[in-house]
């Protein structure tokens, strides 16, 4: 009878826990981390843990080189023609298009960081590439 009782407890759990690592409403939010190996040979490691709404990525923390980057999606009408662009802090994350279902397969494809550059009397805005030809090592939730 002991018996019984444990393993009908251990599958509830389980079905528990099923049930939280899925979101069951669009409004409900969840994270996937997904492990990268950029640059050439994949070498160079780089995490990112992205938060969804439902299927759509709202958020990624990027972490690079014991540095962690909290950026948001940007939305505007061309940021995401292509694919998924992260920006904040400096920093723009940019990726193959992806949602929560397939974000372990898409390739990101570079990390740049802002900086100011001067040409004369001409100071302007470019990117620093950090990494780039990034490539899914494996993923969780």
């Amino acid at each position: 009878m002991t018996r019984n009782l444990t393993a009908i407890a251990g599958v509830m759990m389980c079905i528990g826990l099923a049930a939280c690592s899925t979101p069951k409403d669009a409004r409900e939010l969840s994270q996937k981390t997904v492990e990268y190996g950029c640059g050439p040979g994949s070498n160079q490691a780089l995490s990112v843990q992205y938060t969804f709404q439902g299927e759509e990525a709202l958020a990624a923390k990027v972490i690079y080189q014991n540095q962690a980057v909290d950026l948001t999606r940007a939305t505007t009408s061309n940021a995401d023609m292509v694919g998924n662009t992260f920006r904040g802090n400096g920093y723009t994350w940019t990726t193959d298009k992806f949602t929560r279902e397939n974000a372990g397969e898409a390739e990101g494809r570079m990390l740049t960081q802002d900086a100011q550059q001067t040409l004369g009397s001409t100071t302007s805005s470019v990117g620093n590439v950090l990494v780039k030809d990034c490539r899914p090592q494996a993923v969780s939730s």
